[in-house]
This record gives C-alpha cells, sequence and structure tokens, in this order.
C-alpha cells in the first residue's frame, strides 16, 4: 500500500529524502542513479513518476490560497529560528495567527512550525514568547518527519524547554517516550507487543533508533525491531547510536551481542581508538578511508585524528552524502579551532569547496555561527579568512 503525502506535501523537503535515499541506494546499487531514488519515492506514494509527484504537489499549491504567504511565512520561522526576538514580537502582534502558522524550514527540508525553530534555535525569550501566544505545544509535525517539538527538545537538549512542555501538558507517545528514557512508560505502550511498533516511527527506519536506554532498546529487539533498517537520512540505529557520545556506547555493543557489526566509522565516532587499531590492523587500508576520517572529526577526538592521518587518511577527504563537504568543513562547522588547524598543518584545502553549495570551509564557519549559534565559529572563520587572504 503507497504511502499518504503529508497534508501539506514539501517538494524540497522530497528532493533532499530522494538524495538522502540514493546514498542507501548505492551501497546496494553502486552504479544507481539520482533518477532512480527520485523514482523509488514517487512509487512509495503511489506515483508512476517523479514527474507525476512534481506536478501534482505544484498542482496542489496553485490551487490553495494558504500557499500564497509561504514567503511571508519563511521570513518569520528565519527569525524565530535566528533569535530575533523584536521581529518575532511584531509579527506576532500585527498577526497573531502566525504562532501556529506552517511553513518552510529555513535551512533544510520540511515543513515546520515556529515552535519547532524555536527549540532549535535554542532561543529561550522567544519559546516563551510562542508558548505564551498559544503555540501548540504538541505541534504539527506531519511535514517535519512526525518528530515533535517534545523529541526536538531532547534531540537538541533543551532541557527547560522540554520541562515547560511537560509542564503544560504535551503528548508523550512511544517516539516520545523512548527518546526521553522513559523505560516504564515506554514497557506500558509496548504490552500489546509487537502490534505496538507497526506505526511508522519519526523519521521512518526502525523504531530501534529512537531507544536510549539498553532496556528499550533489548524490549524492542525482543518485539522485532529492525536492527539495520536506514531511515530516510540513510542512518542506520547502530550509525544513530554512535552519534549519542557516551549514551550511545552501551547502545552499539547491544547491538554488536545481536549481530550487527559496527563499522569502522561507528568506532571512528564513538572515539573507540582500541576498536579502530584493531580493524586497521586486520586492514590497514581502513585508515584511509574518508568516512572514518570525518566520523573522527564529527566526534571532535583530534588525538584520534591526527593518530589516522599519520596512518595516511586524507586531509581532504569527503563525505559521499548530503552536501559532500570536505574535513576541513566539518571542523569549521563544529567550531573546532584545533582540529582545523591540525587539518590545514597536514595539507588540508582552505578553498576546497562542498558539492552542494559550493562553499569554502570558512564560509561553513559563517554560516553555522547564524545558523547554530556556536561562537566558537568566530575564531575559525577568523583563522581561515586569514589564511586566504595571505596565501
Amino acid at each position: 500500500m503507497a504511502s499518504a503525502l503529508p497534508a501539506r506535501p514539501s517538494l524540497d523537503w522530497l528532493r533532499k529524502t530522494a538524495k538522502q535515499h540514493l546514498h542507501e541506494l548505492r551501497r546496494r546499487q553502486p552504479d544507481a542513479q539520482l533518477a532512480d531514488a527520485q523514482l523509488a519515492i514517487a512509487r512509495e506514494y503511489g506515483f508512476s513518476s517523479w514527474r507525476a509527484l512534481k506536478a501534482h504537489i505544484e498542482a496542489h499549491y496553485s490551487a490553495n490560497t494558504e500557499f500564497s504567504d509561504d514567503a511571508a511565512v519563511g521570513q518569520f520561522l528565519r527569525d524565530v529560528r535566528s533569535g530575533a526576538v523584536d521581529a518575532v514580537r511584531a509579527a506576532l502582534a500585527a498577526s497573531p495567527s502566525l504562532v501556529n502558522c506552517l511553513g518552510p524550514h529555513p535551512h533544510w527540508g520540511g515543513r515546520v512550525q515556529p515552535l519547532h525553530m524555536a527549540i532549535e534555535g535554542g532561543n529561550r525569550e522567544i519559546f516563551d514568547l510562542l508558548i505564551a501566544a498559544g503555540a501548540d505545544v504538541n505541534g504539527n509535525n506531519e511535514s517535519y518527519e512526525s518528530w515533535s517539538p517534545l523529541m526536538l527538545t531532547e534531540h537538541r537538549e533543551r532541557w527547560a524547554m522540554r520541562t515547560a512542555l511537560l509542564d503544560r501538558g504535551a503528548h508523550i507517545g512511544l517516539a516520545e517516550s523512548l527518546v526521553l528514557g522513559d523505560d516504564r512508560r515506554v514497557d506500558n505502550l509496548l504490552r500489546s507487543g509487537p502490534g505496538a511498533l507497526a506505526a511508522r516511527p519519526p523519521g521512518g527506519g526502525s523504531w530501534l533508533a529512537h531507544a536510549r536506554t539498553p532496556h528499550a532498546a533489548l524490549r524492542l529487539l525482543e518485539l522485532g525491531a529492525d536492527p539495520t533498517m536506514p531511515d530516510v537520512f540513510g542512518m542506520t540505529p547502530v550509525e544513530t547510536f554512535s552519534r549519542l557520545g557516551e549514551r550511545g556506547r552501551p547502545l552499539v555493543e547491544i547491538l554488536r551481542r545481536s549481530g550487527v557489526e559496527p563499522k569502522p566509522s561507528v568506532h571512528a565516532r564513538l572515539a573507540d581508538r582500541k576498536a579502530l587499531e584493531q580493524v586497521i590492523a586486520a586492514d590497514p587500508g581502513i585508515a584511509r578511508d574518508d568516512e572514518v576520517l570525518m566520523s573522527a572529526i564529527e566526534s571532535g577526538a583530534y588525538d584520534l585524528v591526527a593518530w589516522l592521518l599519520q596512518k595516511g587518511a586524507n586531509p581532504n577527504a569527503r563525505t559521499s552524502f548530503g552536501s559532500q563537504c570536505m574535513a576541513l568543513h566539518g571542523a569549521a562547522w563544529n567550531g573546532n579551532l584545533r582540529m582545523a588547524q591540525l587539518l590545514v598543518d597536514a595539507g588540508a584545502d582552505i578553498r576546497g569547496l562542498d558539492v552542494e553549495h559550493s562553499n569554502t570551509p570558512s564560509g561553513y564557519a559563517r554560516v553555522s555561527r547564524r545558523i547554530t549559534g556556536n561562537a566558537a565559529c568566530d575564531a575559525v572563520a577568523e583563522y581561515l579568512e586569514a589564511l586566504e587572504r595571505s596565501s
């Protein structure tokens, strides 16, 4: 049976989903093209071709005048995401209904509400302003891969915002219970057995990817949750767990015991040098795998990255999915000056461009500063820009 399109389908989000699906498709079919991934997405929603899906969405937009204010809504969402308190307050005073508007995400795919953006941006004043103006604490999440505001507070570590949502009665379903690590509630929601996992989890893939405690992971495995199914971004549960830092280590170990062999990049993302040493001893080429170095940079483990570079890792390594950025882009985005200096000293190209945006590492640092608010990105941008001027 075909999946139903969201009530407010976003062609931009579907394009990005197709690109992510292509990454997963190429694991099975190395010669797969973007058109193959687009066709698979179209058929998932019951259309014979990508062109037919695109035409349907464009017709839907043109037939619904409520979409005509997308530009204004988009600007409001950008102001919320960037923390422009005065602009947000003025917009709400002029148009109170904006508090629960739905519009394009300012930076990537999907359609979101202001409360989603306030949580992502981390501005408590704007968050409180939206709550006071009547923001729906449960959110309209269908067009944002079913990620609720409560789930976002946990994912972004916005603990005070999480408490505020819970105090106002935010709904706690299975996904929320899992990411909150509420084992008692998880057990209660899973009492019906495997049927409790029939619904599609947020982000697609496996319910297992949302487990945050060993108890929940083991219970989901008992009920038949798929330990290897990738989500819409191409990430399997073990890859998701490796992005949780120390909290993810026991979850990765549970999957390893269940028969899932973590890739070397998982070890790198967890900064597990011992495990990497073992696999590299068996296959020295792993040290030169771009994905391994990029994952080590993501972990922020300076000593591990230095060791991999000594083992022959490419300082101009590049991701094979998403924006296809380079190693120095990753350090710049994270605001990690020491890592950026290490890569430059090893020969990283300070003017290298990512594939999707054609942006330099210094540009990534500036964009990250604007989007994430990470002040450490300023020092990285200044360092790289000084090198650009002097070379």
